[in-house]
This record gives C-alpha cells, structure tokens and sequence, in this order.
C-alpha cells in the first residue's frame, strides 16, 4: 500500500504514524514523503498511490495517482479542504473524530472553570489576595446542576461534551440537522431554530463546523438572543465567531464570560507567538478563559492522528471506513 502525505508534518507526527500502522500491518506500506508540498511535487510521488494522506488535494493529483483509493485528512476540521478538487472523483474523503473524547474534556473544563471562577482567583490568590472585595468578579460560583446548557453542533465532540455535562445533571439541549433528542440532549432543536435554543440556554457551547453557511453564524444577533450574563464557550474554529460581536458581547455585560480554545490571530506554522486578536484585548478581560489551541493535545498521544491510522488499517483489511465526509455539505 502506497500512503503520500500532501502536508508537511513534525517529524514526531510522522513516526507516531508510522508506528501505528507497524503494530498492524508491518512491512505492508510504504509512507512517502514529497520533498515538496507543492501540486509539481506530490505528482511527483502520487503514481500508484493507494492513499493521499493530508488536506492539499487537486484533481490533477488525484488524476496522477491513478487508482486512488482513500483521501484521508488526519483531523477533523475540513475548512482547508477544496471540495471542489473532488467533485465527480469516486474516492471517499475522510476526516478523523478520534481526539473527540481529548476536545470534549477540554470543552467540559473550561465550562466549570469560567462558571466556578477557577483560575481568576488561582491569579488573585498568587498575588495575596483573597478577593474580599469581590472585584472585579466575586466569590460566588454557579452551580452547573442548575444550568441550561446549549450546544451548537450536537456530532462527536458535541454530544460528548453533552454528556459530560448532564453526569452534573445539568439540561442539555442542543442545535443540530441531524441529531436526535435522546441521553445527552433532552431537546434538539433543527439549525434555523438556533437563536430559539440559545435564548433558553446559561452556557452556550459551540462545536459547529466551519463551512460556509456556518462562517460567522455566531453574530450580534445571536449574541443579543442569549439571556444576560449567559456564558459563551468555542470549541469550533474562531471563524464560526464574529470577533467584534463576541467583543461587544463582553464589553456591554451581555456576555458573563467567554471561553475558547481557538482564535482569530493564531501563530502562522513554525511561529508561537501572538496575541489571541489583532483586534481587541480579550486577554485584559477577567471573564475571558483563553487555551491556545490544544484541546488535542494529549501526554502520550495524538489522538487526532488515530482514526486516520485506524483507517487506513481497515482500508488495507478490507474493512469500513469512518469519518466519511459529506462532500455536499462539507463535513
């Protein structure tokens, strides 16, 4: 089996993959490398490849490896992904939910943290100070027993965060075309009934998709359809955000607090800093839980890479794939 990567990876990433597909079907693949990540240099390796494994893929490529059986990304966003290089091509486009449980835990951490005032006070306390004047947040926390959470996008990580949640008996209701109401979510409510849901929720989490009907779908509006002090936690892709609306949300009170793993101004690859915004200083908001992006980040492992591992074992096996991307709908 001939597997091309179309995307540079750390050399970590690489063997991780390597060592996966070893304990399953060693000496069974062969792993190549492009010495460029350009159209002119994976043509340069594709012929004959079983597997592209990475998200840059054009049809002159998939023309060039001939009897393409997989186009495996090995993550889970698909927002870099040109749907239209695979338009009319009978290869099956799959992305991995494997870190889903890794991305639910951090979603469900950020939650306690923002509504029990965790780290506020973890930085009041390193200072001396035990915050008995209650500026600028108090000491009360909420009880996330007696919260409403909505979460927008009830897949994978959505409906793992959902049941995360209701263990501490909080409602769960959440917005989705496809879920139905069952375990986690008591209620789901279908996409264009979204700003009805958030208006009854305490803690809105978003883990939508970023395509293009979802870009920006979180607004003044939908800000302004939420009850007064509601928390707001993204675990999507910034883009899924208006940044200005989120900002005004905070600034006025609207919002009680805002927490995400993703952001608008994100270090360029290679690079490691950079403020969260270009724009606004949320990182000056005593409201504001602000996590780099790590959400699949796990000691040991890199979970986000396993389904892609995992798929491509079973492609070798003959056996079903998952992730199947809905290539209409873009994810």
């Amino acid at each position: 089996m001939k597997i091309v990567l179309t995307r540079s990876m750390l050399p970590g990433d690489v063997q991780y993959i390597k060592n996966g597909l070893d304990r399953s079907i060693p000496g069974q693949y062969e792993l190549v490398i492009p010495e460029e990540f350009t159209e002119d240099g994976i043509c340069a390796v594709a012929e004959g490849a079983d597997v592209l494994l990475g998200p840059y893929v054009t049809k002159r490529i998939i023309d060039t490896a001939g009897a393409l059986k997989l186009i495996q990304i090995p993550w889970t966003g698909m927002d870099t992904f040109d749907f239209s290089s695979v338009q009319g091509v009978n290869v099956p486009v799959c992305n991995t939910h494997s870190n889903a449980d890794s991305v639910a835990e951090i979603g469900a951490a950020i939650v306690l943290d923002l509504i029990k005032k965790v780290s506020y006070h973890d930085r009041k306390m390193r200072a001396g100070n035990w915050n008995r004047d209650q500026k600028p947040l108090d000491l009360r926390s909420k009880m996330l027993c007696r919260q409403t959470v909505c979460i927008l996008g009830f897949g994978n990580i959505g409906s793992r965060i959902g049941k995360l949640l209701a263990a501490f008996n909080a409602r769960i209701i959440a917005v989705d075309g496809r879920a139905k109401p069952g375990d986690a979510a008591q209620e789901v409510y279908p996409n264009d009934l979204l700003k009805t849901a958030v208006s009854q929720a305490d803690i809105v989490i978003c883990t939508l998709p970023l395509t293009d009907s979802t870009r920006g779908i979180i607004d003044a509006d939908v800000f302004d359809h939420m009850k007064d002090g509601a928390v707001f936690v993204n675990m999507s892709r910034a883009a899924v955000v208006d940044e200005d609306a989120a900002w005004n949300a905070l600034e006025s009170g609207k919002l009680g607090a805002f927490g995400s793993d993703v952001w608008w101004n994100a270090p360029k690859r290679g690079e490691s800093q950079s403020y969260p915004s270009a724009k606004h200083e949320f990182w000056k908001l005593e409201n504001v839980l602000m996590s780099p992006h790590r959400a699949g980040f796990v000691e040991d492992s890199l979970p986000h890479l396993d389904g892609a591992i995992e798929n491509i074992i079973a492609l070798y096996n003959g056996k079903g794939l998952t992730g199947i991307v809905d290539i209409v709908n873009g994810f």
